[in-house]
């Protein structure tokens, strides 16, 4: 196998790979006994067509199209392990020649940038140590007394801890102004949720009735160019009704499930409240390991690499946005913005994203961490598992892209761990 290579620039380089007739056989034997199975010819069997017979039969060239993907696949890899090449993508395969003699292609070929990694064991980062207040079991106990709370119509007039629905419109200079129209918007009357003295207005009116009013938007207003004007408002009460409570007593805690006491009620609560800030813990020790390593290490990021992580941040994005029932360009279009301001504004965040992604593969590469076969077939088996759970059609799922998904995310999380080990203070 002949081998040349054309530096494009620092990251990229075009190679070039020839195959000569001994090197080719063997892929058009094997393109040969799959075609061959899909035919039937007198006195043979299926997928057992000798290549001289099966050429006469079908010709050259279909042998030569299905032997050509195994050929550049099998060739490239064994091409670059050649050069030393450490590749991250392949793009614009040109083929030059493709006979039985010889195969000759040419593919650009995206390689990992250089790097100088910073320091990354023996940072000694502590764990801070996680308490639960009082006050913060107090609060979710009447979080889970208020979301049990029971509605009952009203017909008198509307007064602060009223549950309220309301249809409204909001105007400026005699027009309507963006997203200043909702109906049936509930809300609990004297809670502030809207601009100072929105809700004093509504004090009194009964279900049915209307009321139009002004008042002046906040300097802080979503809209900036509407803070500080005078806002038209026009409101219709849909429905008043007061809200009920219900008490923390025995009743109440033995219809939450297996309580039987305030006292275990609480702990339940207070042990959630520490898992969930161990979990915020973790995280932000995790990110802080990664912000320190990548502070130190000098990585020159191709512009290409930027562009590619842009376009995956947004069709991430983009797919996002469908699954709630909405367009991109309907959702940029309401922000008076274009993709462009989109790319402008990520592309700090896609850097950052690259520039970690390029350390852990190095520090795993350092260290000798490995994925072995079977964790992948797990790890896999699970994403399965929850695509099916999502109704996802499993006929449309690429199992090469499963597996090599579920791969990266062990490697990742397998390298993220060996830094933990290494740099965290025990607490």
């Amino acid at each position: 196998m002949l081998t040349k290579l054309k530096p494009i620039t620092n990251s990229q380089t075009e190679l070039e790979v020839e195959l000569d007739k001994e090197e080719l056989k063997e892929y058009l034997e094997k393109a040969s006994e799959n075609l061959s199975q899909a035919i039937s010819i007198a006195g043979f069997r299926p997928g057992k067509v000798p290549f001289d017979i099966l050429r006469k039969e079908i010709g050259d060239q279909k042998i030569l199209e299905e032997a050509l993907e195994m050929a550049v696949v099998s060739s490239l890899a064994k091409a670059t392990q050649k050069e030393k090449l450490e590749v991250m993508a392949s793009s614009e395969l040109k083929i030059i020649a493709n006979t039985a003699e010889a195969l000759k292609y040419a593919v650009k070929l995206m390689l990992y940038p250089e790097m100088e990694l910073g320091v990354y064991r023996n940072l000694k980062l502590e764990k801070k140590k996680i308490q639960v207040e009082d006050k913060e079991i107090k609060e979710a106990i009447q979080y889970i007394l208020k979301s049990r709370a029971t509605y009952q119509d009203f017909d008198g007039p509307a007064e602060n801890g009223h549950h309220l629905e309301i249809d409204f419109e909001v105007g400026a200079y005699g027009q309507p102004i963006e997203g200043g129209k909702s109906e049936n918007h509930p809300f609990v009357l004297g809670k502030g949720n809207f601009i100072p003295g929105f809700e004093e207005q509504l004090l009194g009116l009964k279900k049915g009735e209307a009321k139009e009013f002004s008042l002046e938007a906040p300097e802080d207003y979503y809209q900036k160019s509407l803070a500080g004007k005078i806002l038209d408002f026009k409101v219709t009460v849909k429905a008043v009704k007061t809200v009920t409570v219900p008490e923390l007593d025995g009743s109440f805690i033995k219809s939450l499930g297996h309580f039987e006491s305030e006292e275990e009620l609480r702990e339940n609560i207070a042990e959630g409240i520490k898992a969930e800030k161990e979990q915020k813990e973790a995280e932000r020790l995790r990110m802080e390991i990664l912000n320190k390593i990548e502070e130190n290490s000098k990585i020159d990021l191709p512009g290409k690499m930027v562009e590619q992580q842009l376009d995956a941040l947004i069709a991430n994005f983009d797919h996002n946005l469908h699954t709630q029932g909405m367009e991109l360009a309907l959702y940029l279009a309401h922000l008076k913005k274009t993709q462009g301001d989109l790319r402008k504004e990520w592309r700090g965040q896609a850097e950052k994203q690259i520039r970690q992604s390029l350390i852990l593969r190095e520090i795993g590469k350092r260290e000798k961490i490995k994925v072995n076969d079977e964790e992948i077939e797990q790890a896999a088996g699970g994403l399965l598992m929850r695509y099916a759970a999502q109704g996802q059609d499993q006929s449309k799922i690429n199992m090469e892209e499963v597996k090599q998904r579920s791969g990266e995310a062990i490697f990742r999380e397998k390298v993220i761990q060996f830094l933990e080990e290494k740099n965290l203070d025990k607490v």
